[in-house]
């Protein structure tokens, strides 16, 4: 002891053993950076003999020695005491992050920092117990022998949850610039916002400790915040609807009944699955930090077929199969005919175009890669619950599911015409006016936007099952044609309700003519809420052909994905008679005793039961046309020769035949139909049908006998003029 000042001599501090001195240097260094001894010792990372975990040593107490050396350490990290794995990895890439990178802004390189120092252990490559420096005197490298669970030859084996891999395309982007200056980054937080649990690197990157602490924390996993609600997500990410909508799957409180595949990631809240929801499990509801589906925004459906992670459409099944979801939808994906998302894997990419712009795929990618996936009609940071509220002047705007999808809006030109000028437009708001109606949605791939003057071909075929090209509803259903169903705008025969002397003194007018009389108000949900006044959607059409089964185009056994007449009068294929009236329109067997109520009563020819529109058989009534639906011999239905393309069933502006009046008014060019001369209240309806050879016509059965009928309850003298 220096008894001048009461400290130790230099050669008294010498007799410090070494291995108190190397203690104590590594816990300072710990202490400055906020940890403790003890916290890892309480981890998994104590792989020492020690350790109450099941992956460790015998032959160390030592505990940081597997991560950390005073002495001979690799320059690459803090004293740490492994080599460098040496090797390269796939890095995760998207169309979202990538390849939107700012020209100045190199794309993802090969993992740095931090990170590099976890995948020394988590790739798989190197034993856990090797290390640079082992304990004792003088630098000596060699390895101690960790076993336990998803141990292989000392190494962390692919079995093991805690393994990564150097395939890292479906593990959570890192060692990359976290910049709201990056294009890719439009949806992230401000990087002076994040939490101080969030770390970036000096060089303001994201590495794996800015999610992990891997000294230990209070949360599992090593996580430096809580997973529940999305509490670590949206620290960083700012996703589009999620917060200001609010998604229905951000609230939603549905749990799993364990049966099938399980649709959760982790286990949030008290153990077990009976509590978790998908409020509880927000992001991770469909997202998955490591292990998604490559290079596919980490979305991590399982297909219970492969029980691999495949592609971004068991992500929703595996909720939307009756086992979480209150709605069921998997199972239509099974009918004959549907938007096949089972059967198209990895078709679906979207991308952003420039900075600030929301994820959309691109029109080229929607004609070339032909494929239907959830994501291509639903948002599931938007989507709230609930289809489109049917009928009324606003029935054609999208339903509250559709929310924070998107669609293209056409610019309208010459009647008959597609378009060929389209606007993308957001679906954010179910208010009228706000650009976000459902065939908005549709058309974006159904039209010339997508396909461009090279249509597809029609999935279900044409009537007869030969191969057939799409038709593009712009064309069809174009604002300015002579008749249209009223998908984009307000139908053209909305005469005053005092125009037929036949209807009743309701001041319904026309509408008598619709189901809405059976169900007034809106008693009833679904198609009768309709009136001639009304707009319809796309969906009030294509559908399920099962009554009960959720709305929407999934699937349907019909072909065209069609719904059936759920109206319970009349045959299963007049789906026309669940927005018009059976008792005005008649089929077989059955003359309507207000057949008077429409323009031109029905039958047209005056012979009612003996009609052939309304007798069964080979070749008549609904098997007078190959559609199977007596309407479509005289409205829509048409097939045009020149073009192989299916017309006039969602509208038309088709010319006159041979004689007579434009055909497209009132949608008279059926299956059948080569003429029509409109009735006046002073001259009879006139029809002339097409020659043809049933066997081989495409679309007619039947030579049907050319007619003059009954004169028509109200005149219509004009396309514009429907009051006199």
């Amino acid at each position: 002891m220096d008894r001048r000042n009461g400290k130790k001599s230099r050669r008294e501090r010498s007799k410090l053993p070494i291995a108190a001195i190397g203690v104590l240097g590594l816990g300072f260094s710990l202490a400055a950076a906020g940890y403790s001894l003890a916290t890892v010792a309480a981890t998994k990372h104590n792989f020492s003999s020690f350790s109450t975990a099941e992956i460790k040593t015998s032959e160390t107490s030592e505990i940081c020695v597997f991560c950390h050396t005073p002495h001979n350490s690799n320059p690459s990290g803090p004293i740490w005491n492994k080599q460098d794995t040496g090797s390269t990895y796939n890095v995760y890439e998207s169309q979202t992050l990538a390849a939107t990178m700012s020209p100045n802004a190199p794309a993802l390189g090969q993992p740095s920092g931090p990170s590099k120092l976890c995948l020394a252990c988590h790739d798989g490559t190197i034993a856990v117990g090797s290390v640079l420096n082992k304990p004792g005197k003088g630098a000596m490298a060699g390895s101690f022998n960790v076993t336990g669970p998803g141990i292989t030859s000392g190494k962390i084996s692919s079995a093991s949850t805690s393994y990564v891999g150097t395939d890292l395309k479906d593990d959570h982007p890192i060692s990359f610039e976290y910049s709201l200056s990056y294009p890719s980054n439009t949806e992230i937080k401000d990087n002076l916002t994040l939490p101080a649990a969030v770390k970036l690197d000096s060089s303001s990157r994201i590495q794996c400790t800015s999610c992990h602490d891997p000294h230990g924390t209070i949360f599992p996993k090593f996580m430096v915040a809580s997973l529940e609600n999305g509490g670590l997500c949206q620290a960083c990410h700012d996703k589009r609807y999620w917060n200001t909508n609010p998604a229905v799957h951000s609230t939603s409180t549905a749990t799993w009944n364990e049966a099938g595949i399980n649709p959760w990631h982790e286990d949030m809240g008290a153990a077990g699955w009976t509590d978790d929801n998908p409020q509880v499990q927000s992001c991770l509801a469909c997202h998955s930090s490591h292990k998604g589906a490559s290079g596919k925004m980490l979305l991590k459906g399982t297909n219970p077929g492969t029980s691999l992670v495949e592609a971004e459409e068991w992500t929703c099944l595996n909720c939307h199969n009756g086992n979480a979801a209150s709605k069921s939808v998997e199972g239509q994906f099974n009918y004959m005919y549907k938007h096949d998302v089972k059967g198209t894997y990895g078709l679906h990419t979207a991308s952003r175009g420039a900075a600030g712009e929301p994820v959309r795929e691109s029109a080229a990618n929607l004609g070339t890669n032909r494929h239907a996936e959830c994501a291509d009609c639903h948002n599931g940071h938007g989507a709230k619950s609930g289809s489109h509220t049917v009928g009324g002047p606003n029935g054609n705007i999208i339903g509250a599911n559709a929310l924070g999808s998107w669609g293209v809006k056409p610019t309208w030109g010459i009647a008959g015409n597609a378009s060929t000028t389209y606007t993308a437009v957001d679906f954010a708001s179910l208010n009228p006016g706000a650009d976000n109606l459902e065939g908005y949605l549709c058309v974006k791939c159904h039209s010339y936007y997508a396909y461009g003057v090279m249509p597809p071909n029609v999935p279900s075929g044409n009537a007869n099952g030969s191969l057939v090209l799409q038709s593009d509803p712009t064309a069809d259903m174009n604002i300015n044609n002579a008749g249209i169903h009223p998908v984009f705008a307000l139908g053209k025969n909305t005469p005053p309700s005092n125009a037929n002397a036949n209807w009743p003194a309701n001041g319904l007018g026309l509408t008598n003519t619709f189901r809405y009389v059976d169900f007034p108000g809106g008693t009833r949900e679904g198609f009768f809420n309709m009136t001639h006044d009304s707009t319809n959607t796309c969906s009030d059409c294509h559908g399920s052909s099962v009554l009960n089964d959720p709305k929407g185009t999934h699937g349907s056994d019909e072909k065209w994905i069609l719904r059936r007449n759920e109206t319970g009068i009349g045959t299963l294929q007049n789906f026309c008679y669940n927005c018009h009236r059976r008792d005005v329109y008649g089929d077989e067997g059955y003359v309507g005793p207000n057949a008077n109520y429409s323009r031109v009563s029905h039958p047209v020819d005056g012979l009612g039961l003996s009609s052939p529109f309304y007798q069964a058989g080979a070749s008549t009534g609904n098997n007078g046309n190959k559609f199977g639906n007596l309407c479509l011999t005289c409205h829509g239905g048409a097939y045009d020769s020149a073009n192989n393309q299916m017309k006039g069933i969602h509208g038309s502006n088709a010319a006159a035949g041979p004689s007579g009046d434009p055909l497209g008014y009132r949608l008279m060019n059926g299956a059948c139909v080569e003429s029509h001369t409109r009735g006046t209240t002073l001259s009879g309806v006139s029809m002339t049908f097409r020659s043809v050879t049933p066997a081989t016509d495409p679309v007619c059965n039947n030579n049907f006998t050319n007619f003059t009928g009954s004169a028509a309850n109200y005149n219509c003298n004009t396309i514009s003029d429907c009051s006199n």
